[in-house]
């Protein structure tokens, strides 16, 4: 899961990530609250990072794989340390689950489901950069990941736990 770090603190999150058994760039305080990203803005994170996935989610009025590109070799892509985010879902503000998301609603959370790390990280890095601090963290929860505007690359994979 990726969420803007502001969100995640909010609401007894700081206690939650506080317990996990490892994080990295956990600041002291939390971030003030900003904008969300919209769906467009994630998406085009997404291709800027060179990433790709299968989207679980609709765009209404729109071909999502247009937007979110499919796997161009799924025969190789895993093994060739392919951008792959696997199976994409976001958490749309006000949206139920499978309702068609539009392009300019706010994104509380991005969901993937097995993703390659690689992957993450590069779509992660690109989104914080116009987005702000972003709190990423596994379905056990026992690691947790900020990544913050201008933090390079290089250095996050050298503690990047997936």
């Amino acid at each position: 899961m990726v969420t803007p770090l502001h969100v995640a603190a909010s609401g007894g999150g700081r206690e939650w990530v506080a317990e996990a058994e490892s994080s990295f760039g956990l600041p002291d305080e939390p971030p003030a609250p900003r904008e969300l990203p919209t769906v467009a803005q994630v998406l085009a994170a997404f291709r800027r990072a060179g990433c790709h996935g299968v989207p679980w989610f609709q765009l209404a009025g729109h071909d999502v794989t247009s937007e979110l590109p499919g796997c161009p070799d799924p025969a190789t892509c895993p093994s060739v340390g392919g951008l792959d985010l696997g199976e994409v879902s976001v958490g749309v503000d006000g949206a139920s689950g499978d309702a068609p998301v539009e392009l300019g609603q706010a994104v509380t959370d991005i969901g993937l489901r097995k993703p390659s790390g690689r992957a993450v990280l590069a779509a992660t890095v690109a989104l914080a950069s116009q987005t702000g601090p972003l709190l990423v963290f596994g379905d056990s929860g026992e690691h947790v990941f900020v990544v913050a505007p201008g933090d390079d690359p290089t250095h996050l994979g050298q503690h990047w736990p997936w």
